[in-house]
């Protein structure tokens, strides 16, 4: 056999590995969990309410699990669910690179975000507000020059840089828990985050509700509002399974109690930033 015939060969056997490599990426993500009967689903373990603790307790644990028993019927067979560890950080490349088929948290949906990070958010299924987590002695006048912590690189930080100084905000913080424990310490004097967030983690450390306060900032009249999506892959051919999340958010009876069951004890926190927020778009 010549030289030429052997390295013809070669570049043939390359080109095929490559089409069917092509061809095995090109796997909707419906395909996929038909083909290995599991859904992945990232979850925070940090965020109350939403994923909380090494079980990822809460409402989004009990979606991905109800997801999955649908997508059982709807597919014939048994579809398990499998929940990844997902973080502020990772969330969209988690999604991105195909490690989960859908991320649920508090993920604020930003149309410039599914442009940065190549993703989609579902329908939104939560709306909340950025406010500001005080003590009750806190003055007014006191919080126009004291320190407001922050989480680095969240919507919350672009919100509120556009009402107070540079040098007024504190953006080391990791975690909600972390912001308000220093507020406690008197380190800070307000610590930003979304609203529902500060109340669940206030909750969860058991604070007296009589001893904080949740600051509204406001622009105009208007507070800073915000809905959570889901995080999908941002691709077209995924488009059915776009469909899939958004009709189990909000068509399904089964995610209506769902989400009742974790939500409702908030009601009142709930339908305050609802008023507030009507009539305007979620940022």
């Amino acid at each position: 056999m010549s030289k030429q015939v052997r390295l013809a060969i070669v570049s043939l056997g390359i080109a095929i590995s490559v089409l069917f490599s092509q061809v095995s990426q090109a796997r909707t993500v419906e395909q996929e969990i038909e083909k290995t009967g599991v859904l992945k689903v990232g979850v925070r373990e940090d965020s109350p309410l939403f994923g909380f603790g090494s079980e990822k307790a809460g409402y989004c644990a009990d979606f991905a699990n109800s997801l999955a028993e649908n997508l059982s019927e709807k597919l014939g067979k048994t579809i398990n669910t499998e929940l990844v560890k997902s973080t502020l950080q990772n969330r969209w490349n988690l999604v991105k690179d195909g490690t989960v088929h859908l991320e649920c948290g508090p993920n604020i949906i930003a149309p410039e975000r599914e442009q940065e990070y190549g993703i989609k958010f579902s329908q939104p299924f939560f709306v909340t507000a950025t406010q500001v987590f005080t003590t009750t002695d806190t003055t007014e006048e006191s919080l126009k020059s004291g320190t407001i912590g922050i989480i680095e690189g969240t919507i919350n930080e672009q919100e509120i840089r556009l009402l107070y100084p540079d040098e007024q905000v504190n953006n080391s913080f990791g975690s909600t828990r972390q912001g308000i424990n220093a507020v406690q310490l008197q380190e800070i004097i307000g610590f930003a985050s979304d609203g529902i967030l500060l109340e669940a983690t206030a909750s969860v450390l058991e604070l007296n509700p009589n001893r904080y306060n949740l600051v509204t900032p406001l622009i105009g009249n208007i507070p800073l509002c915000n809905a959570y999506g889901m995080i999908l892959p941002g691709d077209e051919q995924n488009s059915q399974w776009h469909d899939t999340v958004n009709s189990w958010i909000l068509k399904s009876d089964r995610a209506v109690e769902i989400w009742k069951t974790w939500f409702n004890d908030f009601l009142p926190y709930i339908r305050v930033i609802l008023d507030a927020c009507q009539g305007t778009q979620p940022n």
